[in-house]
């Protein structure tokens, strides 16, 4: 087997990984990375490998750093099935339809408003053309259904079974058979795994055995989160605080999967009288149509939810208001409170949240509360971090909003439970490569891996090339993490 890492390696975004075992050549997701916009544009319009000569893309869920770049590869010629979950596929058409849309715009604003005359025109990364293209090779697969990979050039290959990772809607972790040098071996590949006892989705399902290798994320490898019956009462004191001031509450989040869990928890206060009914706005049309995605598929809900769902016909009925067009958004900009106002981006880099932010930021009743990681460099982590002057949409304000965070929400895995879900894989036996996370996060994942008796555990950097055979994988319980050249 050989294995190449061409994006979430060192960092969170951009999940992509280059597979060749038993004759079948394929990609693990293959994502946008998000960051800054140069560093960004140059990332996105590189793709790993020939496209051409790619068997299959396993997906592992819709978010956008894992299916992003999809249409780039279309744009490259390759014409092989894209296999994932029935449920990420609606997620990752939603995404990727507006991802076309925005750099469509982006590339149309550039081209009237900021370039020279004499410049080449700025072409977006792909367009929704690229995005029906790719959508076209989606192959739904439904959990638990083991799949073979037929190589191009004919033969047996691989095989591989989804299995619920509890991350977001019909997100799931990779279980890869195949065979080297007649002996059965495995690849786990985690994607992005969810928390225990979270809202709405399953927990993770426990692996099937020990693994002989293990790509996995470690987003949050170094850090435990609150328990998650502390998420709750801080959600509801940011409430309340805000309904007692009269003022804006405003949800800087993920379209997919977060924005559903912040109205879950409202459904919840006013069901429960914690709270009276207050305005619930969710300004975000990608969130609105992931919204209505979910309400398809209610088999993949936890059983919490499914009895929320018994007892007043759905978990978004009572008080949310689902925005789609700008006027509606320009309207819900009038509200000055009490109300809560979800919208889209998290990096407060783009999006409506932006519109939202120039009304509140300078009110000292109103309060941004974050839900999650947050990437460096972004609008977002600078207000996280607590910097009292910011640029929003080409003018500078004074922050004098209040600013929390809740971590909790997050729809990752702490470092405790990413250990409780690859217990099976502690063995002198596994080879792990630890992935999608900062380096710190890391390197600090690596060494507990080590610590509960894994047989090694490595954090490539971007590009670096790997063949794991017994001749280069140590086997020893205190190998430490490896640093490529190109770190």
């Amino acid at each position: 087997m050989r294995i190449q890492f061409c994006g979430a390696d060192r960092t969170v975004t951009g999940s992509c990984h280059f597979v060749e075992a038993q004759n079948v050549r394929l990609l693990l997701d293959c994502g946008m990375f998000q960051g800054p916009r140069e560093q960004a544009d140059q990332f996105n319009r590189w793709v790993p490998q020939d496209p051409k000569q790619i068997d299959a893309v396993i997906l592992s869920h819709g978010h956008l750093d894992h299916c992003g770049k999809l249409p780039v590869l279309a744009r490259n010629g390759y014409t092989g099935p894209i296999y994932c979950t029935p449920a990420t596929a609606e997620v990752a058409r939603i995404v990727l339809e507006d991802s076309a849309k925005i750099q469509e715009e982006n590339a149309d604003f550039l081209n009237h408003h900021s370039r020279n005359p004499d410049e080449p025109k700025v072409q977006p990364i792909y367009t929704r053309k690229d995005v029906h293209d790719i959508l076209k090779l989606f192959r739904r697969v439904q959990y638990g259904q083991k799949t073979k990979v037929t190589p191009r050039t004919g033969g047996d290959g691989p095989s591989f079974t989804f299995f619920d990772a509890g991350h977001i809607l019909g997100s799931a972790y990779v279980w890869l058979e195949t065979t080297e040098n007649g002996s059965p071996k495995t690849l786990l590949f985690t994607g992005d795994v969810g928390r225990y006892d979270t809202p709405i989705l399953r927990d993770p399902v426990l692996l099937p055995g020990p693994a002989d290798w293990v790509i996995t994320e470690s987003t949050y490898g170094n850090k435990t989160h609150g328990p998650m019956k502390e998420i709750e009462p801080q959600f509801l004191e940011a409430v309340k605080q805000c309904i007692a001031t009269r003022s804006r509450l405003l949800v800087p989040s993920f379209a997919v999967g977060r924005t559903q869990t912040v109205f879950w928890y409202m459904e919840k206060f006013i069901n429960e009288k914690l709270i009276p009914p207050i305005p619930i706005y969710v300004d975000s049309p990608m969130g609105v149509e992931i919204s209505k995605v979910l309400c398809d598929f209610p088999q993949e809900y936890d059983e919490q939810s499914q009895a929320m769902i018994a007892a007043t016909g759905s978990f978004c009925s009572t008080a949310v208001t689902f925005a789609s067009s700008m006027q509606q958004s320009k309207q819900i900009n009038s509200d000055r409170g009490p109300c809560v106002i979800v919208a889209s981006s998290p990096t407060c880099e783009f999006g409506r949240i932006l519109h939202h932010l120039t009304e509140s930021v300078g009110n000292p009743n109103d309060m941004i509360v974050f839900v999650g990681w947050i990437p460096p460099q972004t609008l977002g982590r600078r207000l996280q971090d607590g910097q009292k002057r910011v640029r929003i949409l080409d003018r500078w304000y004074d922050v004098r909003c209040q600013v929390r965070t809740i971590h909790g929400l997050s729809a990752h895995a702490d470092a405790d439970e990413l250990l409780r879900f690859l217990k099976p894989t502690l063995t002198p036996k596994t080879h792990a490569f630890i992935v999608h996370g900062e380096i710190d996060q890391s390197q600090a994942f690596a060494n507990r891996l080590l610590a509960g008796g894994i047989g090694s555990a490595i954090v490539p950097a971007e590009e670096t090339e790997l063949f794991t055979s017994s001749a280069f994988m140590p086997n020893q319980a205190n190998a430490t993490p490896t640093k490529t050249d190109n770190d």
